[in-house]
């Protein structure tokens, strides 16, 4: 019996990456198969309607599959591109042992799936030694167009002599071009029909004998539709089943009539239990407050109801099309209860630490209160792992009311999307922050003083009010409060760009030393590009060399790469380096801190300006005054409003002198690769096979706008095709990439 003590997260993964169990019964389509595996089709598609068998189908390949296999299941709650990615790294991480790279990459930023880890994944896949075929079944509940192009990118490069298979209920997105797109195969409901001899293997594996033309009846009724020949061959145990013609309707009808053989009990644990997109033993007893449900399950699995178990009956699959129907059964006869059902399996969920699932049920409970606490606790890891859309999609079912009843989760929201979202996130949220009120009950948390935090980080009414706003929080944080270390981190470097530099030094090795104690590694690796900043300045590369080496360390222990500050780090890291004459890892620091520059904007000044004056000397140390040129326009974008920035404006004409000194070679003039943050969102969708017009509508611009980028894109690079474009971007790192910068000497 499952309790907590068990690895829940594990077998969650396990039932979707683990086959169903093989049924010798199924009706075997091992002719297709071994035509299939002899071919050279590295993609084959399997479409057809529910019920026609494709997991069958899938299942029995894989049973007889000699080469390295994985498989994946999908589900409605896998509908956003970063878990796609993950899960597939999973499936193919036994026998692409590169695939573990993808958990290395950090893709809080929007394009990062697509453009980091999905090509590392692609990357992975392409080196594998051994032969292998990877089952993807369900492709179609993956609504999202960006889902469907993460795909593509990761399955582009499968080597010679493996397969991909992927079964849906319509015909997914094109996923492939070049190699791939002409060496595929799609497998359609003609191929998958079940013909007599089918229909009385599916007889007999029920139990009944009938004759001939009882079976053409149940074939030609049910147009070749495996599931159902099976309902009508389960029904003729008992009695004849009626004449009946369309499939949803006949779907509807021989359901209800095989749930009417059934015990009541039995009945109802099938309703029920179909809130539960995985049927684990132990989550059935406590979502139905009864203890037999691993019999129960076992039971329904030897009558063929449409219960496959997974791996050694650790859980079981009810077939999609069941469960669909008996969704609306319960919708119909149980509506009332299924609040507490959802709230029972949203609880099971809190206790076992997975809090996706225990959100996902607690929406659907309608309790919002407890959705927005679980999604205060699982922001954090939704940001790290990419999985923006999901926690999107949260906040858009809770909804922005429900949201604000609680201020301790608007705080930390507000907090996340500064440290890990986008500009957006991080004005939308700041602004919701601004409408809750200074008193306002939230545990452990100071509303005033964190308004005045975020108020401070976006400047929005200029540098004096910002110092302002930056001593109010740290006079009103106690010396123990959690929020201490990041209220003195930003006020030393609001002091730092107000002009106040020798406090502002002590204000941040006090918040350094704090935020060390706390454990705090955003403050630490804050503060230490801070002071690198300032040794930078004064020219001091030993000293620099220390804050960038305890920033970069500190972001590797800490797991924030992927963070706001993480551009500001490696921009320091790409200035010392390259000075050293350490050109490969300088220009690698370099290339990483342009393209994580982005989210590091508009949002964020007090750090996305001196982030792009330090960039700024790295890009003249390399001889590129262009990308110079262009990184002091954005800095001039940035700009707080008012007068009061001397200090500011100090450094912005200190690095405008050092670009009129600056003298480059023509040889130099022709390497800039420098791409504006528009660029950067265009690149990863050339490694896909989208139009110019189709990159247009994932970006919400115009055709033209793309037309433009790609250009400037080629031009920077040198190339001239899309194809050209993506190795050139492979080999700077600004697409997925499993090396990593510590090994670079």
């Amino acid at each position: 019996m499952l309790d907590a003590a068990n690895d829940l997260g594990a077998l969650l993964l396990e039932s979707k990456t683990t086959a169903p169990d093989f049924n010798t019964g199924f009706v075997s389509r091992v002719d297709l198969i071994n035509a299939l595996r002899a071919a050279e089709s590295r993609l084959v598609t399997v479409v057809a309607p529910a019920g026609y068998g494709k997991t069958s189908f899938l299942t029995e390949w894989e049973h007889a599959e000699e080469r390295a296999t994985g498989w994946l299941t999908l589900g409605a709650e896998d509908d956003d591109p970063a878990a796609v990615v993950r899960l597939l790294a999973h499936a193919c991480a036994e026998f692409a042992s590169e695939a573990n790279s993808v958990f290395t990459q950090i893709a809080t930023a929007h394009d990062a799936v697509l453009g980091r880890m999905a090509p590392a994944l692609a990357l992975a896949l392409s080196r594998c030694e051994r032969p292998f075929v990877l089952f993807i079944d369900d492709v179609h509940v993956l609504q999202r167009l960006t889902c469907l192009d993460v795909l593509e990118v990761a399955l582009a490069r499968v080597p010679a002599g493996s397969q991909v298979v992927l079964a849906s209920r319509h015909q997914p997105v094109r996923l492939a071009r070049e190699r791939v797109a002409a060496s595929s195969v799609q497998v359609g409901a003609e191929e998958l029909r079940i013909d007599l001899a089918g229909a009385a293997k599916i007889a007999e594996e029920a139990g009944v004998h009938v004759a001939p033309d009882t079976l053409t009846e149940w074939v030609n009724r049910c147009d070749g539709w495996a599931a159902g020949v099976h309902m009508c061959a389960l029904l003729s145990r008992s009695r004849p089943a009626a004449a009946i013609g369309d499939h949803a309707v006949l779907a509807d009808y021989l359901y209800q009539e095989c749930m009417r053989d059934l015990p009541e009990d039995t009945r109802r644990f099938l309703l029920h239990s179909s809130i539960l997109s995985s049927h684990i033993p132990a989550l059935c007893d406590a979502v139905l407050e009864r203890s037999d449900s691993a019999l129960i399950l076992r039971d329904l699995e030897v009558r063929q109801l449409f219960v496959t178990a997974v791996h050694e009956q650790r859980s079981y699959r009810i077939h999609p099309v069941f469960r669909e129907y008996l969704q609306g059964e319960l919708q119909l006869e149980f509506a009332s209860i299924a609040p507490d059902l959802h709230r029972r399996a949203s609880q099971w969920f809190v206790e076992r630490g997975q809090l996706p699932a225990a959100i996902d049920h607690a929406i659907a409970a309608g309790d919002f209160g407890l959705a927005t606490a679980l999604v205060t606790a699982a922001g954090l890891p939704a940001y790290e792992t990419g999985q923006g859309a999901t926690l999107g999609r949260w906040l858009r079912e809770i909804g922005d009311s429900n949201l604000l009843a609680m201020p301790s989760a608007v705080v930390v929201i507000t907090w996340f999307a500064v440290l890990a979202g986008t500009d957006e996130d991080a004005v939308k949220w700041g602004t919701l922050l601004g409408t809750v009120a200074d008193d306002a009950d939230a545990t452990d948390i100071n509303i005033a003083s964190a308004k005045a935090m975020i108020r401070a980080i976006m400047m929005r009414d200029g540098i004096e009010r910002a110092l302002v706003d930056a001593e109010f929080a740290v006079a009103i944080e106690p010396l123990d409060s959690p929020w201490r270390d990041p209220a003195l981190q930003i006020l030393g470097s609001t002091l730092l760009h107000a002009g106040h530099e020798a406090r502002a030094v002590e204000v941040l090795t006090e918040a350094s030393h704090l935020a060390d104690a706390h454990g705090n590694p955003a403050s630490v690796v804050i503060c230490a590009s801070e002071f690198a900043l300032l040794a930078i300045e004064r020219a001091d590369w030993a000293g620099a060399g220390k804050h960038v080496e305890k920033a970069l360390e500190t972001m590797r222990t800490g797991g924030i790469e992927g963070y706001v500050m993480s551009a500001y780090a490696h921009a320091a890291a790409a200035c010392v380096d390259l000075n050293a004459g350490r050109h490969s890892s300088g220009r690698l620091y370099l290339a990483r801190a342009m393209s994580e520059r982005d989210r590091c904007g508009s949002a964020v000044p007090l750090l996305g300006i001196p982030t792009r004056l330090l960039l700024v000397r790295a890009q003249l140390l390399v001889g590129d005054a262009d990308a110079a040129r262009m990184l002091l326009d954005e800095v001039q974008d940035l700009l707080p409003p008012g007068l009061r920035r001397e200090a500011l404006d100090g450094r912005i004409e200190a690095a405008r002198s050092m670009l009129r000194r600056h003298s480059r070679t023509l040889e130099l003039r022709a390497g800039s690769i420098a791409l504006t943050g528009a660029e950067q969102r265009v690149l990863p969708y050339l490694q896909t096979h989208l139009t110019r017009v189709e990159i247009a509508q994932r970006l919400y611009v115009s055709p033209n706008t793309v037309d433009t980028q790609m250009s400037a894109i080629f031009r920077k690079f040198g190339v001239s095709t899309r194809s050209e474009a993506v190795r050139r971007a492979f080999e700077l790192e600004l697409l997925g990439s499993t090396s990593s910068l510590a090994a670079v000497g």
